[in-house]
């Protein structure tokens, strides 16, 4: 079915329908910065009408048990006197109270007259999916975001083992440099908390602005001036010489076996709006380094998208229903990288969607 033109089609059709969520559904697929055990622990479900507000999201529950000797005199029979455990899962709660559902009329005046139907149901629903995984993605930072920095202002502005700072003139294995500070910030992840020995180095993932980029690619620090590997970098513009980047938006490659994603300026002004703060607060913060563990997120899509004759004239009128919701388990598990003269401030942030603020 061409959805490009939409005459004479029946806006009742459960084929049109389903045929607009799957242009949405594709297109926030392919657009996610963030994917279930890569920086995040997702959960989904697939209809966002019923029972999506709410989704359970385990968090494993690490054991406590413990050697025991043989012979020993107290527990050290054959048959271990302790009594026995039950651990299973933690089943976190998660409201997925951020909710997307603008609705847009596509006018059918404006689809005959318009150039290559720029305003024809498939362009709009491409409008539609790419706004709302923006969102996500500028949300889930925020989120993210939020949890280090009201932890560093409840320690007093303590950024130890939080917050990451280097100098963009330092280069190379200076301990001021980016590269440095980003092996830091690594080995702190290593270091794990109270509930974790370690967060595990897979499914780790670094979101870095496109100047942090610049700094770890800078002669001295990943690529090694001279060297084929680095004219093979510089050529493909990837952050490791064995990268053939894929078609995922913004992804960079690996470095210190982590996934670097690079998010542009205007991510991370939308990430300042869901936390309530006025353009420019994060200009110095760069990046996100977070496990997979550390966060839980959400998400409820609709197995289809209702499309309605417009009640303002001829045409048809979209109307999306997408929600998900962010829950940070672990502030230990991420990390962020600023240059020196980033400042947190003093008052605790609130992330507020945009919608939903004055």
């Amino acid at each position: 079915m061409a959805f490009s033109d939409f005459v004479g089609l029946s806006v009742g059709s459960t084929a049109l329908e389903i045929g607009v969520s799957n242009i949405i559904l594709s297109k926030m697929i392919q657009e996610q910065i963030y994917r279930d055990r890569i920086g995040i622990t997702e959960v989904y479900s697939n209809n966002a009408s019923q029972g999506g507000a709410v989704l359970r999201v385990p968090k494993i529950v690490a054991s406590t048990g413990s050697f025991r000797q043989l012979g020993a005199t107290t527990n050290g029979g054959f048959f271990n006197s302790t009594a026995s455990q039950i651990k299973g899962l933690d089943e976190v709660l998660l409201v997925c109270a951020n909710i997307y559902d603008q609705m847009e009329d596509v006018p059918q005046a404006q689809h005959v007259l318009s150039l290559g139907g720029a305003s024809a149901l498939n362009m709009r629903a491409i409008e539609i999916a790419k706004a709302i995984t923006r969102q996500m993605n500028a949300g889930t930072m925020a989120y993210q975001i939020a949890e280090v920095l009201n932890a560093v202002i409840t320690a007093s502005g303590t950024e130890t083992d939080r917050i990451f700072t280097y100098d963009p003139t330092k280069f190379g294995t200076d301990a001021s440099s980016a590269w440095s500070k980003f092996q830091d910030a690594c080995a702190s992840l290593d270091n794990g908390d109270t509930y974790n020995d370690v967060f595990p180095t897979t499914g780790r993932l670094a979101i870095l602005r496109p100047s942090a980029v610049t700094d770890l690619r800078k002669n001295g620090n990943i690529i090694v001036g001279g060297s084929n590997f680095a004219q093979e970098m510089i050529k493909s513009g990837a952050v490791d010489p064995d990268t053939v980047l894929p078609d995922v938006p913004g992804y960079r490659g690996m470095v210190n076996d982590v996934a670097i994603i690079q998010a542009s300026n205007a991510l991370w002004t939308l990430a300042e709006s869901w936390m309530q703060q006025s353009a420019g607060y994060l200009d110095n913060l760069v990046g996100i380094i977070c496990a997979y563990n550390a966060t839980g997120r959400g998400h409820a899509f609709p197995e289809s998208t209702k499309v309605i004759d417009s009640p303002d004239g001829q045409g048809l009128r979209i109307q999306p229903l997408s929600n998900f919701g962010v829950k940070v388990f672990f502030e230990k598990g991420i990390k962020l990288l600023a240059k020196a003269t980033f400042v947190e401030g003093a008052t605790a942030i609130t992330v507020v969607a945009p919608g939903s603020q004055e």
